[in-house]
């Protein structure tokens, strides 16, 4: 009778354990992390991770990373720094990056974007910077002693602005597409971005995590504003490799009137030196 009693403890037990965390192949496996690039967790020291569309991570320190929008550096070199300066269940983030437009600007003048700048226009030298603050806050904390972990469901928090440094001669239009627009108003005189946004990130099914945010952008608080939203499904076929699918919306009101375009997207990234670290369940396997 003790026998049978002690089964049904430890099977109920492993039931439990079981159904928290994802199973392949009847193996138990660690989560995958909720945690993305909008947050304020930076990657792990020496881990990188390397996004088609999205931003790409390197952790330089415990608490840094250094991160660059690598589509787009061959038309737009930028570099951006992260740092974690204090937090648990509530971390606390700044972000600061750099780009400068320059270069991409004179490739649309001389590739045939005439209703955006004519080849007759002058492009300055434009270095745009970038400052965030930004605060996550996991929802379902969970003890430290907690034997199975759950993926962490987190709301975060954006809060920033752009400003513009030019020399030289300047003499074309703001860039009017719908994607566009907000993003290259500081290259106006005096010009600056305020903008502010929300994301929620968590798990839907074992390995299936999803995130979805909204933005607002304003343009010096004069009445012309943007807002966008995305949303995504990321699978993760393994602890290296994940792809994720979902929407991006904008909505512009702007001097040149009202825009509103969505998109689908789709996105790929891999990580590189990934240290997986397996949970270890009640008779270590």
């Amino acid at each position: 009778m003790k026998k049978i009693y002690w089964i049904l403890i430890l099977f109920s037990f492993g039931v439990k354990s079981w159904a928290q965390v994802p199973i392949v192949g009847g193996e138990r496996l660690d989560y995958y992390s909720a945690w993305t690039e909008r947050t304020a967790k930076v990657v792990p020291l020496k881990e990188i991770h390397l996004s088609a569309l999205a931003v790409s991570r390197y952790g330089n320190y415990s608490k840094t990373e250094i991160n660059t929008q690598a589509l787009l550096f061959p038309l737009v070199p930028n570099l951006g720094f992260k740092h974690e300066w204090f937090g648990k269940n509530t971390i606390v983030s700044t972000q600061h990056t750099f780009y400068y437009p320059t270069l991409g600007l004179k490739w649309m003048r001389s590739s045939g974007f005439q209703d955006q700048i004519p080849k007759s226009a002058s492009i300055p030298q434009i270095f745009v910077f970038r400052n965030e603050l930004i605060v996550s806050r996991i929802l379902n904390p969970q003890p430290a002693d907690c034997f199975v972990r759950v993926p962490d469901l987190i709301l975060t928090a954006r809060l920033g602005f752009d400003f513009a440094l030019t020399t030289g001669k300047s003499d074309f239009s703001p860039l009017d597409y719908y994607f566009l627009y907000q993003r290259t108003s500081t290259y106006q005189a005096n010009r600056k971005l305020y903008f502010a946004g929300l994301e929620l990130d968590g798990n839907v099914y074992r390995n299936f995590n999803f995130s979805i945010n909204a933005d607002y952008y304003s343009i010096d608080f004069n009445g012309e504003w943007a807002m966008e939203s995305q949303g995504k499904i990321h699978w993760h076929r393994n602890s290296k490799f994940s792809i994720s699918g979902g929407y991006k919306m904008y909505y512009l009101d702007s001097n040149y009137g009202t825009q509103l375009v969505a998109t689908p997207i789709l996105d790929f990234v891999f990580k590189l030196n990934h240290r997986t670290k397996l949970q270890k369940g009640l008779f270590k396997k």
